[in-house]
């Protein structure tokens, strides 16, 4: 049976996919991947995967300024036009990273605030950048994004304490992908074990965070049925489930996306 999947969190727009995108898009519909989003990170990114959704009607766009190239994003006005085309379906990739701080985090903090109050202001789901500022990201949703506006974690590999902070205080989604595939990933894999299957959607992130057996490989949308699988595995249930619970969430934190359905 072949499984459908919504990857909501790609970047297809990369040069490692240049050599083989026609055969790549090909390769994740004949894996049962309906959509994929593919979200940029800055206005070049951002722009491309407009692009890329023109080409490809499985692509699904989202715009947006990442963490680490907020020092370079400028004023800014270049995203409102891109915020404004009917095809993109969220605002993002946006957040924080204190990981590796390749942008100052009082630019990291304004840059992320900006967005978030123009998603509100377009009823736009955020797409988040989280690592090792949970409780900034958290503080800054709280003040910066309308209520009722959908919101992601995307990349989610923390504790089941903060994905349940999230979910709870926030009414945000979480974002599973290779990762929990990865036998170390303990803390994530009780997370995923625990938290409400109706809050969690289906994410690649590629071409990083390939799964198991691929790991050190270039990822792609295809492999996103393995990530399914290891979700299944850890909820004790079948692959068709958790595929069918994660495309109706995608759906859901994606309205537009569901309107192409």
């Amino acid at each position: 049976m072949t499984l459908a999947l919504v990857d909501t969190h790609a970047h297809l727009d990369g040069p490692e996919y240049e050599p083989d995108l026609e055969q790549t898009v090909t390769r994740a519909r004949d894996a049962g991947v309906t959509m994929i989003v593919s979200a940029g990170q800055d206005e070049a990114t951002s722009r491309a995967t407009l692009s890329l959704a023109g080409r490809f009607p499985a692509v699904a766009p989202a715009v947006g300024v990442h963490p680490h190239l907020a020092k370079d994003a400028g004023d800014l006005r270049w995203l409102v036009p891109l915020l404004d085309d009917p095809r993109v379906v969220a605002a993002g990739e946006m957040g924080l990273d204190y990981h590796y701080d390749f942008s100052p985090r009082e630019r990291q903090r304004e840059v992320f605030a900006r967005q978030l109050e123009w998603a509100g202001e377009r009823d736009l789901p955020a797409i988040i950048h989280c690592r090792e500022a949970y409780d900034e990201v958290m503080e800054i949703m709280s003040a910066h994004r309308k209520p009722g506006t959908p919101a992601v974690i995307h990349c989610f590999t923390a504790s089941y304490d903060v994905g349940t902070a999230l979910i709870d205080e926030h009414d945000a989604f979480l974002g599973i992908g290779g990762a929990v595939t990865f036998k170390k990933a303990t803390d994530l894999h009780d997370a995923v074990q625990r938290l409400p299957l109706e809050r969690l959607v289906l994410e690649t992130d590629c071409p990083f965070m390939t799964p198991v057996p691929h790991r050190g490989q270039r990822n792609e949308p295809a492999y996103l049925g393995l990530t399914c699988a290891a979700i299944a595995a850890l909820r004790d249930t079948t692959a068709e489930a958790i595929a069918q619970a994660t495309t109706a969430n995608a759906l859901r934190l994606f309205p537009r996306l569901a309107a192409r359905s």
